[in-house]
């Protein structure tokens, strides 16, 4: 069985780079973009075939939604996952609770995971 490949898009190499080992020490092969550019000439290069696309939901380049958009009419057979980055949840949850999570907590990268691999075993095989 064949490795699945997974692309990361994430500007902030302090959580691009964390995400991308973890999902390396679980026997995925990872591909780092800084940006959506990146991405885009990452997939139209077709040096790497990227199984899945995990993408910041935002960002100073554009709105992940378009990139997972063009990559949904450009390469159908790249699944997409949206996220955000530690910062991000933790002002978006401060604003829901009186006391948000702990900063500095470690992040837990399983639901990442779980979500990869749910991606994976819907795939359609060419």
């Amino acid at each position: 069985m064949q490795t699945a490949t997974v692309l990361v898009v994430e500007r902030d190499v302090l959580v691009r780079h964390p995400l991308s080992e973890y999902l390396r020490e679980c026997g995925y092969r990872v591909v780092e973009a800084t940006d959506h550019d990146e991405a885009r000439e990452f997939l139209a290069g077709g040096k790497h075939k990227i199984d899945v696309a995990l993408i910041d939901a935002g960002g100073p380049t554009g709105s992940g939604f378009a990139l997972s958009a063009w990559i949904r009419n450009n390469h159908p057979t790249v699944k997409t996952m949206l996220g955000a980055t530690v910062g991000k949840v933790l002002a978006l949850a401060g604003d829901l609770c009186e006391e948000g999570p702990q900063a500095g907590k470690k992040p837990n990268y399983r639901p990442v995971l779980d979500h990869i691999r749910q991606l994976l075993a819907t795939r359609r095989r060419p």
